[in-house]
Order: structure tokens, then C-alpha cells, then sequence
């Protein structure tokens, strides 16, 4: 994205600060988007995107910072789309608000023009992504970062958070490996959630959970060609106290791009099992960069559901096939 300046400001009413600047940027898009099980199959979707940079420096050489990225979807209301605010310096990067869990060491990257959610498959357990199955947030608000050469080290943690009646505990830890344009991660999560009634009804009641996570990540660049690829495993219990059910999960998944000039095609596929629960997908998808900073996007993806009641969430039984396609533009500004 090209940035615009806002205000870059020397403070020469305070010697000694180096300097402040605010930058603001953004993103756009428009086009139709498709679910073959949707109330509304076929449906016209926009948002634009406001995205507030802010950096500073101090007298010995830290830099502070925070981002804001604001939110208007179908010309709806305004919405925060995550808050951080930084400060970094040689002792590594320390990020509050809406962070990244450590664990999540790299992305597949989606299908389509707005997202078809086919990585969301392979990225089912790790991150916050569990909270989907837990109906309890996991997301982190403490990230501490630091980069030694082609190693990256993070931490991770939600801390002083609760949820309704219940306490959750969650941890993460993550380190990536870069070689050239290539990369290979991993990734661990501790999850502890105390008296959910959001756990179903396993045990006819409030439940606890302990959740343990380890994923493997892989990828890079080749010429025209950028691969990335995922595995994570779960292990957890839930109990109610008295009595405990221990079970695993498995997901996995694979992005594939080749570029050719203006124009990049993509698939993607991915698979997530879990005692009671699989889901799978796969995609196909084009870009063609138009210049200037717009993009004609688009894609097709098969997402498909299994479920008789998992253990974590009960559910009814249920075997759904989604066909999901989009198509529109996207600007950066």
C-alpha cells in the first residue's frame, strides 16, 4: 500500500524527542460473493478499510508505536478491526491488544477475493482458532517478539481476562527458521478453560477443558512458484471435576501459488478431524494485478462438514456441502 503522511513532527517545543509521525493508509473492495447453502445465494459485498499508523522515538533509541485498523463493511457501522500498540528496541518487540498468538507462526493465505475460508480448515486448532469449537475466546493480548539473524522468537499470552463465569488461561510459543525464501515453524499452545457452560453437554453442565497444541509449518518461494503447508495436533480433557474424557484432533493443509506476470493462480486444501467432527476443503483461484493498486480477485472452493456431536461442543447430527465462490475488486490506497 502507498502510505500517505499525515504528520511527521520534530516536538521542537521538548528537546531531545527524535521524532513522531502518523501515516494513514487503506484498502477497498467490491463484487459478489456465493454460498449454495446461504438464506441469500448471491449477494453484493463492499468494505473499506482505514489503516492509522503511528510511530515514535525515544531519546535512546526505542521505538514505540500502534496501528488502528477501522472497518466499514456493506456501508455499515464503523468497527475497530484490532488495536496494537508497541514498543521495541534491541531487547526484542512488546505488543499489546490485538496480537498475534505465538504459536501461529505462519498462514496459508485464503482463496478468493474476500476469503472462502478454505484455510480455516488447516488453521482450526491453532491460534484463537479453537475458541470456534470452545465458544470461549482465545485470543492473546500480550506478544513479546525477538529476531536473531533467520530466527524469530515470540510468546504469547491472554492474561487478566475472563469469560462470563468461567477463567481462561491461554499460552503460546512459536519460533520460525528463514532460509533464503524459504521457512519451517513451530508451534506450541496451552489452553485452560475453567467452568464453561459453552463446552456442551458432555457432562450436563459446567465443564473444564486443558488443551495442548503442536504445529509444524513450511514454505517459501521458488521462482514463479510459493508454497505453504501445516500440520497441527491436539490433545485435551474435559471434565466436570469428577469424571475426565481425554480425546485428539488432527488438521492439515496446503497453499499453492503460481505467478505468470499480472496474473497469479492459486488452490488450496485442507482437512481438520476431531472425535464426533471432519471438515475438508478445497479451492481454486486467479488474481490479475490491474496496476496502481487494483486487483480483479476470484475463486471456488468445495467446504464440506461431518459432524454426530463432538465432545468438545455438542452439536446434531448434520452432513452439510458448501459450494462457496467469490468475484470482485480489491484497491489499496
Amino acid at each position: 500500500m502507498k502510505k500517505i503522511l499525515i504528520a511527521t513532527t520534530a516536538l521542537v517545543a521538548t528537546a531531545g524527542f527524535a521524532s513522531a509521525e502518523v501515516a494513514i493508509s487503506g484498502a477497498a473492495k467490491m463484487g459478489l460473493q456465493y454460498n449454495s447453502e446461504g438464506a441469500t445465494k448471491t449477494q453484493v459485498f463492499s468494505t473499506a478499510t482505514l489503516v492509522v499508523d503511528m510511530s515514535g522515538e525515544t531519546d535512546g533509541g526505542l521505538t514505540f508505536g500502534a496501528n488502528m485498523n477501522i472497518i466499514i463493511a456493506d456501508n455499515g457501522d464503523v468497527a475497530n478491526d484490532d488495536t496494537t500498540v508497541y514498543i521495541s528496541g534491541a531487547f526484542g518487540k512488546l505488543s499489546m491488544g490485538a496480537v498475534a498468538e505465538a504459536d501461529e507462526v505462519a498462514g496459508l493465505g485464503d482463496i478468493g477475493w474476500d476469503g472462502l475460508d478454505v484455510d480455516d480448515v488447516a488453521e482450526a486448532f491453532v491460534g484463537d482458532e479453537l475458541g470456534d469449537f470452545t465458544g470461549v475466546s482465545l485470543g492473546h493480548n500480550v506478544n513479546y517478539t525477538i529476531s536473531t539473524g533467520p530466527v524469530t522468537f515470540s510468546l504469547s499470552g491472554r492474561l487478566a481476562t475472563g469469560h462470563g463465569a468461567n477463567t481462561t488461561d491461554s499460552y503460546a510459543v512459536g519460533a520460525k527458521y528463514t532460509f533464503g525464501t524459504a521457512y519451517v515453524g513451530l508451534g506450541y499452545a496451552s489452553h485452560s478453560i475453567e467452568g464453561s457452560s459453552k463446552l456442551g453437554t458432555t457432562f450436563g453442565g459446567l465443564a473444564n477443558m486443558d488443551a495442548k497444541v503442536t504445529s509444524l509449518f513450511g514454505g517459501g518461494t521458488f521462482g514463479a512458484i510459493k508454497v505453504a503447508a501445516m500440520y497441527s495436533d491436539l490433545n485435551f480433557d474435559l471434565s466436570d471435576g469428577e469424571d475426565t474424557y481425554s480425546s485428539d484432533g488432527k488438521a492439515y493443509g496446503i497453499n499453492v501459488s503460481y505467478k505468470m506476470d499480472a496474473l497469479t493462480l492459486s488452490m488450496g486444501a485442507a482437512k481438520a478431524e476431531i472425535e464426533g467432527y471432519k471438515q475438508s476443503s478445497f479451492g481454486v483461484g486467479a488474481a490479475y494485478d490491474l496496476g496502481g493498486g487494483a486487483t480483479l480477485k476470484g475463486g471456488i472452493a468445495s467446504i464440506k462438514d461431518d459432524s454426530y456431536g463432538t465432545p468438545i461442543r455438542d452439536e446434531n447430527v448434520y452432513a452439510n456441502k458448501e459450494t462457496r465462490a467469490d468475484f470482485g475488486i480489491s484497491f489499496s490506497f
